[in-house]
């Protein structure tokens, strides 16, 4: 259009000088890099109260919970800066959706995303742009967004574009391919019997499953999930709308283990106004019975982020290891027998650093189970450690062999310590 050539002429006479912004990009194993150094993005959505906090107060909480990125959708509001300067001070990325979405169809729309990337690029707390969310359900044009996508790799090549898209486009996302560099869906499960997401499996062992979707459609292309940090009806099925920090676990490490080169959770941590959303808020029509099921919804998010603490504790720490390369094939610690046969349930990665391995393992069996591994023969050592369980398994023969609950995460490594 010649509207769009006119516009992108002019603007490449005056283009803004670039502060001392970060440089994000993509190691060739999809690792995300911030100025050369691995960094795991560690996601949460909704955090309009924490970004309104002047005091950083919430921000430090978040950060200290175990999150190192946060949605920001505020950008253009009055005080945008001062809060994304906070979220810097506290060690904390952003991922910012782009005006409308980044779809551009207009000159006024293009005016205001190359205005938004200009401002905001330099910033140090800039890691991701977003398209719109789920643009395959919402209808987003291919075209324009295809528009939005080159404008910003022209202003910004510093900064990779993020598509999160609906698990029930699964079929469709290759209508995307070439738009984006990093690709996402978000995975819910939790309660079972709601049979969520397109694929057959509605378990929590869908992980896997819609990684290799996202794979199938975009290649060589950098995945990210969004994991349930949220009920659909918490007012319904009460706790066991959320999942429990054993699912949790088990989720994550799935999706590190089939190659996520982050986790984004979909859920509200402070929280005193409704949002509905996030299914934190009531539909009673009556003040009472509305106040009183906002406060009863409220209550419940508080107990699964309370019981979730040490996961996310734990999963910052952990952080360390999924950065790190996998192993080479000679050097990896191989399951080599489970019981019960006949179906594989344990599945596992092997990451290495110097001359230390770890072994990530999850059992995405319903059904308990005993594997044995067997160790390279350049690790020589007569015991494993099971790391955030505070145990050791012997080493014979170059074997070692444990026990898992369904569902069960193990972490084994060499070495009692996490790399640096």
């Amino acid at each position: 259009m010649r509207w769009l050539t006119s516009l992108i002429l002019g603007l490449a006479l005056t283009v803004a000088v670039r502060g001392e912004g970060s440089k994000a990009t993509f190691r060739d194993d999809h690792m995300v890099s911030v100025n050369g150094q691995p960094f795991f993005p560690i996601g949460l959505y909704y955090c309009t109260e924490e970004f309104e906090d002047p005091t950083g107060k919430l921000l430090k909480e978040l950060k200290e919970f175990g999150f190192n990125t946060l949605g920001y959708y505020r950008w253009g509001t009055p005080k945008w800066r001062e809060e994304l300067d906070r979220a810097h001070q506290h060690g904390l990325k952003v991922w910012i959706r782009g005006h409308n979405g980044f779809a551009i169809d207009s000159a006024d729309i293009a005016k205001t995303c190359v205005e938004q990337v200009r401002k905001t690029r330099s910033h140090p707390a800039l890691l991701f742009w977003e398209f719109q969310d789920e643009p395959i359900l919402n209808k987003v044009s291919i075209e324009a967004s295809r528009k939005g996508y080159q404008l910003v790799h022209r202003e910004d090549p510093d900064h990779p574009m993020l598509v999160v898209e609906w698990p029930g486009a699964m079929d469709r996302l290759h209508l995307w391919k070439g738009i984006g560099d990093i690709f996402a869906t978000d995975l819910y499960p939790i309660p079972r019997q709601r049979k969520y997401g397109r694929l057959p499996n509605h378990d929590i062992t869908q992980m896997r499953d819609y990684i290799k979707a996202i794979r199938q459609a975009h290649q060589d292309k950098p995945v990210l999930l969004v994991l349930q940090a949220w009920a659909w009806e918490p007012l319904k099925d009460g706790e066991k709308g959320y999942p429990t920090p054993h699912e949790s676990r088990f989720m994550a490490y799935q999706a590190v283990i089939h190659g996520a080169s982050g986790i984004h959770y979909y859920g509200q941590f402070h929280c005193t106004r409704p949002n509905s959303a996030a299914a934190l808020y009531s539909e009673a029509k009556d003040p009472a019975v509305n106040k009183a099921e906002f406060e009863q919804c409220l209550e419940l998010n508080r107990r699964f982020w309370e019981r979730h603490r040490p996961f996310f504790k734990e999963l910052s720490r952990a952080s360390r290891m999924f950065v790190l390369p996998k192993a080479k094939a000679t050097e990896r610690i191989e399951l080599v027998d489970e019981a019960p046969r006949g179906t594989t349930g344990i599945e596992s990665m092997t990451k290495q650093a110097g001359g230390e391995l770890y072994l990530l393992s999850v059992n995405a069996d319903s059904k308990d189970r005993v594997a044995s591994f067997r160790l390279p023969t350049t690790a020589r050592t007569a015991e494993i450690h099971v790391l955030f369980e505070n145990r050791k398994l012997a080493v014979k023969e170059g074997t070692f062999t444990d026990k898992f609950k369904p569902y069960d995460t193990h972490v084994y490594a060499t070495t009692p310590e996490l790399p640096r």
